[in-house]
């Protein structure tokens, strides 16, 4: 898959984001008033963002919105994407099995 993530994990992923949407004050966005691509697809496209780096216009395609929607998506959801995996995301050394520089 282009998000890295197996199925329920990113079900489980979109549920949180859902979940943090709804629990904060003012939230960026509305889940249940969510864009043409809806939230599922809108966790994707950031996922696919993060993990491909392609350019924007190309996402935009892919998804069949425009580069400004990507963008827009990008900045609304990305800083809520990294609060939800800002603990299952491990550091540089657990990441590298902490094995020695070389």
């Amino acid at each position: 898959m282009t998000t890295g993530l197996e199925a329920d994990q990113l079900d489980g992923l979109v549920a949180h984001v859902h979940r943090v949407l709804v629990g904060e004050p003012d939230p960026p966005v509305v889940p249940g008033r969510m864009w043409s691509l809806g939230l599922y697809k809108s966790v994707v496209l950031v996922l696919f963002l993060l993990r491909q780096n392609p350019v924007q216009e190309v996402a935009a395609g892919l998804f069949g919105v425009g580069q400004a929607t990507v963008s827009r998506r990008w900045n609304t959801l990305l800083p809520v994407v990294e609060k939800v995996l800002a603990g299952h995301v491990p550091g540089p050394a657990e990441a590298s099995g902490n094995r020695p520089r070389v």
